[in-house]
């Protein structure tokens, strides 16, 4: 378990040295369940505590209680970190199992400001949470692009693989923005300054996560459109393959036909007798290839 309080002079946070109440605890899964108190729905957060899949948070007349699971700038499905929060109006805790919070939060110490409250050190969290979404957003943009640049070329390699797993990643994305939305208009709600703080602040922040999910949408409209595009694309092909194989079946239709004729060998077919019935379908199967090939031609197959 690891207590942080906020430094005097700085403003900053800062590991507890055990002398002053502690404004962020952070604690794993085993030191979570030796503990009841302050926490009200123990039973409930244990079980959220095994499979947290989503962010999620619920709101009590003393306190603040949710979910978090941030996903990864990369291909990669596996989150960047899960953890359960739960605000009280004199702490903060978060809950996780595998200690890469503490590095998490020690990296965001160093680059945040005076912090004054566990309110606003929670929004202050949230907000450091998505502070440089939007760069990976542009970064996944010019991906499509490159994407859609490829597809014109003619260049699909791999394309479809591609495409999907760009997919897959926006729609992680977009979940993870709406949900962490409605846990700002869930705050912002609140009618307890004293446990959450400027519920404003909370309702900014709702509109920053909904703009980040507005763009999403539209990277996946893009996608979407690309889909559409190379199955397009494919279809020519495909199309263009089964004009092929048409134009030379009925090419040898005929000539199919001719020599399936004399291959009967019927007893009175006179040709088969006569000197120059080898000569005359020769000379008919070149014409019936010569009248085929202008026909073809003409209609510009």
């Amino acid at each position: 378990m690891t207590d942080y309080i906020i430094e005097p002079v700085s403003g900053r946070l800062t590991v507890s040295g055990g002398k002053a109440a502690p404004i962020l605890t952070i604690m794993n899964a085993d030191e979570f369940r030796g503990k009841n108190k302050p926490f009200i729905n123990h039973k409930e957060l244990s079980h959220n505590l095994g499979s947290i899949r989503y962010c999620k948070a619920e709101l009590f007349r003393d306190h603040l209680w949710g979910t978090l699971r941030i996903p990864q700038k990369s291909e990669s499905r596996d989150p960047q970190l899960s953890f359960i929060f739960y605000l009280t109006e004199k702490s903060l805790y978060f809950i996780e199992d595998t200690g890469d919070v503490k590095q998490w939060i020690k990296t965001l110490s160093a680059k945040m400001s005076r912090v004054e409250s566990s309110a606003e050190l929670l929004l202050r969290l949230f907000e450091k949470m998505i502070e440089n979404d939007i760069i990976y957003l542009s970064h996944l943009e010019k991906k499509t692009e490159d994407l859609e640049d490829r597809l014109i070329d003619g260049d699909s390699d791999n394309f479809f693989e591609q495409l999907t797993k760009l997919q897959r990643k926006l729609s992680e994305l977009n979940a993870y923005y709406e949900q962490l939305t409605a846990i700002g208009d869930l705050v912002e709600s609140c009618t307890s300054p004293s446990l959450v703080g400027g519920t404003e602040q909370w309702g900014r922040y709702s509109m920053r996560t909904e703009r980040l999910s507005n763009h999403t949408r539209l990277l996946q409209e893009n996608i979407q459109r690309l889909r559409e595009l190379y199955r397009v694309q494919q279809d020519e092909k495909q199309n263009n393959v089964m004009c092929i194989l048409t134009v030379v079946t009925t090419f040898f239709l005929p000539l199919t036909l001719l020599t399936g004729w004399y291959g009967m060998n019927f007893v009175n077919m006179p040709e088969l007798h006569w000197k120059f019935g080898y000569y005359i379908v020769i000379a008919v199967a070149a014409v019936i290839a010569l009248i085929e090939l202008i026909y073809f031609k003409k209609k510009k197959f």
